[in-house]
């Protein structure tokens, strides 16, 4: 057998040529990239300042905030009330426990149910929070090119389209989801492209993200898709393990969404009776074109972008072209398939986090809202941070000679975006700037005219340095609604409210009962109709309106504190009794008044050391109320304790109520 020839050593070895990974790019060293983090974070904030010194709005802020008593709940009973229960036509638990926390750590303002200096500055950090977790994410996914990492971190973070997701209140969940959606797609980015001993830990974390953010808002049932976008653009193969392991996904997304389309079948989403299906069509694409332009050129924003008018049954011609600009687009995106992934990664990146919204189905009562944009950009920012990279890397001189402009028009957009953003924070200050913006942008927009005026009635409520409730003003607002909608029955019973705060209780009661014939729904406005009955002493009628808010809206504290009036007025004290009872026990703070008027209905049933004990309580709260004080001197007549009957009625007395002489020669006599 021929023995193995020796290799000799001295002879040099033909060099193997290693394979190049265009991919690879130098390592960015730790404190620069945290530098670039720092100063991405410091320019986000300096631009969201104005933000801070903003007052809560009467748009959703009241709904979240100022009229929800469960807030003010034991942290514990809040945790157990959201989860069990959905709450204004959505199921975000852990947006409402966020707002139960800030509640609970805010010191209440004069005048006001709370703060909202604290809700602003949460909602302006877990922003701040995004935007490093959108560096981190895009850092990765774009194969540690910190230039990109920062191009998208910076206008995700000073973008004026996403001044609506962070200075307004009532969207706090759209920055909460945000935090753990993208923390999700971090961990899944990992999970695909880290070591096979920690994929297990790292899909498990994923799920828990994505759950989190589900509950933070329903937005987040697209995340499944995005892991697919993921695997495409990592080339990941797609065999029967990956499709598998989306299933728990798609299940706890379906779930989101079941619960999504229950909470909000009555509420905010619409009809198709204004519209039909091949103009809703149209607004799928006009809604996607729309968000696009305005990532370029963010001017004109609004609160509210109201549907376009039928002339003649038919949509302006925009409307009509925009699905072949649409089409065109998608052809150039499976075009782009050709030479990279990069664009139909970010194409549908944002078309998968913004097709819910895209108005098909009416979701509010605006065609586009800048809140939508605050995932979906990522995508589209994510296809410019990686065309300047290839631009600012590219050594060929055709194209590096485009590095010095590129670079400088980034640096004005940036500026421009920092501004912008500034500025439109000032608009979110309160109500009125908030809604006479609306105005002047869209005169012919019955809502902001409604909104408007609807702060106007109300001012304090929403802001103590706003000035006294200007009525005229409202009035005059919700007639210029009326005209422009003549069919909104909520004017319809914000003038009533108007007209019964004047006394003019006739006119209240004809808009009031216009208001249910548009919607036989409309509880408040049974409720609101049932108190001018009352004032018009019709109390069978008003009966009967307390009887439909019963049935519309099941237990309402605010019914049976006013049908207890009502029955008392009536001389029904056995009931009036027991709505007090009910409206008492709920827990929620009650004014001295009611547990006089409680205090009253005992007297009258002979409940006297009831009645003494609910008089007390009155007194307790209110020590100069003469009324509660002769009322329990009588209590305590009856139960023959004259002395303290005597005191009470002298101290009624003193207080000024026109006691009987007759009733103190009785009791004097009585005390010998």
């Amino acid at each position: 057998m021929a023995k193995p020839i020796k290799q000799n050593k001295n002879i040099k070895q033909p060099e193997v040529k290693k394979k190049v990974d265009k991919k690879a790019v130098p390592e960015t060293k730790g404190w620069v990239k945290w530098a670039f983090v720092g100063v991405i974070v410091l320019i986000t904030y300096i631009a969201f300042i104005p933000a801070q010194k903003n007052n809560f709005t009467n748009w959703d802020d009241d709904q979240y905030i100022l009229d929800n008593p469960h807030l003010a709940k034991p942290i514990g009973e809040a945790v157990s009330y959201f989860f069990s229960n959905i709450y204004f036509s959505n199921y975000h638990p852990l947006t409402m426990i966020l707002y139960a926390i800030e509640f609970h750590s805010s010191t209440p303002v004069k005048g006001l149910f709370s703060d909202p200096a604290i809700y602003h500055d949460v909602s302006i950090f877990i922003h701040l929070l995004n935007v490093m977790m959108v560096f981190w994410f895009i850092f990765l996914l774009s194969g540690r090119r910190l230039e990109v990492a920062a191009i998208v971190a910076l206008f995700f973070g000073i973008h004026p389209m996403h001044v609506e997701s962070v200075a307004w209140i009532a969207e706090l969940k759209d920055v909460l989801y945000a935090f753990f959606f993208i923390g999700g797609l971090i961990s899944y980015y990992k999970y695909i492209n880290g070591k096979e001993k920690k994929k297990i830990n790292l899909i498990v974390l994923t799920f828990i993200l994505f759950v989190l953010s589900g509950l933070s808002k329903p937005a987040a049932v697209t995340f499944p898709l995005i892991l697919i976008l993921l695997d495409f653009y990592n080339k990941r193969k797609f065999t029967i393990n990956v499709w598998m392991e989306k299933i728990p996904f798609f299940i706890i997304s379906l779930i989101f969404g079941i619960l999504t389309i229950k909470a909000q079948k009555e509420t905010a989403i619409g009809s198709f009776e204004a519209y039909s299906i091949l103009q809703r069509l149209t607004f799928l694409s006009y809604g996607m074109l729309e968000y696009i332009y305005k990532l370029f050129l963010p001017i004109n924003l609004s609160a509210l972008y109201p549907y376009p008018q039928l002339v003649n049954g038919s949509l302006p011609i925009i409307f009509y072209l925009t699905p072949i600009i649409a089409l065109a687009l998608f052809y150039g995106v499976y075009r782009s398939l050709k030479y990279s992934r990069l664009v139909a990664f970010g194409v549908l990146f944002f078309i998968a986090n913004i097709i819910l919204v895209l108005q098909f189905l009416s979701v509010g009562v605006a065609i586009i809202s800048e809140r939508y944009t605050y995932i979906p950009y990522i995508g589209l920012l994510f296809i410019i941070g990686m065309g300047f990279s290839w631009i600012y890397r590219n050594k060929d001189p055709q194209y590096s000679k485009f590095k010095t402009p590129s670079t400088l028009l980034l640096a004005v957009f940036a500026i421009t975006c920092a501004y912008l953003t500034s500025e439109r924070c000032k608009v979110w200050f309160n109500s009125d700037v908030l809604w006479t913006n609306e105005i002047n942008k869209f005169p012919n927009n019955a809502e902001g005219w409604k909104n408007r005026g609807g702060y106007l009635v109300d001012k304090s409520k929403f802001d103590i340095n706003a000035g006294a409730n200007d009525f005229d003003a409202a009035l005059k607002d919700f007639n210029t609604s009326m005209a422009l909608n003549p069919s909104d029955w909520k004017n319809y019973s914000n003038r009533g409210h108007i007209y019964a705060i004047k006394k003019n209780i006739d006119s209240s009661l004809i808009d009031y009962s216009k208001s249910i014939s548009l919607n036989p729904t409309n509880a408040p406005a049974y409720l609101n109709r049932a108190l001018d009955y009352c004032m018009k002493e019709k109390l069978d009628s008003a009966m009967l309106d307390f009887d439909m808010v019963i049935k519309l809206k099941g237990d309402d504290m605010t019914l049976y504190e006013n049908r207890a009036y009502a029955y008392l007025r009536q001389a029904k004290y056995k009931e009036s009794l027991a709505d007090y009872n009910k409206y008492i026990g709920n827990g929620d703070k009650i004014a001295p008044n009611i547990y006089a008027l409680r205090g009253f209905d005992n007297y009258k049933l002979e409940n006297y050391q009831a009645a003494i004990n609910d008089y007390s309580k009155a007194i307790e709260m209110n020590p100069n109320f003469p009324e509660a004080f002769y009322i329990r001197s009588q209590s305590f007549l009856g139960l023959d304790k004259f002395k303290n009957a005597m005191d009470d009625a002298l101290k009624a007395q003193s207080l000024g109520y026109p006691v009987d002489p007759i009733y103190m020669n009785q009791l004097r006599g009585l005390q010998k």
